[in-house]
């Protein structure tokens, strides 16, 4: 029997100013490049999810993404090898609430993106 869960999110969406930009700055973090063109592309997670980059009409709005963060197993390791690669991402914080530490890190677009510490419990997912 399969201990994951039935669902996983497929697809989520971000709108940015400069599809190539941005794709590049999303492959940096880690995610798996799958398609590129003019207007879209797209980007895989663990899990199979895919970072839809879709080109935005207008300017993107910036600050916080509320729509979707990212986890990692070890998000001190993470930090740091961002921080290696010139991303800068912000200090290391505590979550109160849920128990996890986390940063933020800003795109090209000013979209700034949590990244947590996993929350899976050892758990497959």
């Amino acid at each position: 029997m399969d201990p994951r869960p039935a669902l996983a999110i497929g697809h989520v969406s971000l709108r940015v100013s400069d599809v190539a930009r941005a794709a590049a700055f999303y492959e940096a973090l880690g995610l798996r490049p799958v398609m590129k063109s003019p207007g879209l592309a797209i980007c895989e997670l663990r899990g199979g999810t895919h970072l839809m980059l879709f080109r935005a009409r207008g300017t993107p709005r910036k600050g916080p993404v509320r729509s979707f963060d990212f986890m990692v197993d070890d998000v001190e390791a993470f930090r740091a090898q961002l921080a290696a690669a010139g991303l800068a991402p912000a200090d290391l914080r505590d979550d109160a609430r849920g128990g996890h530490r986390y940063f933020e890190v800003t795109d090209p677009d000013g979209h700034a993106l949590t990244v947590f510490s996993s929350h899976t419990s050892g758990r497959p997912v």
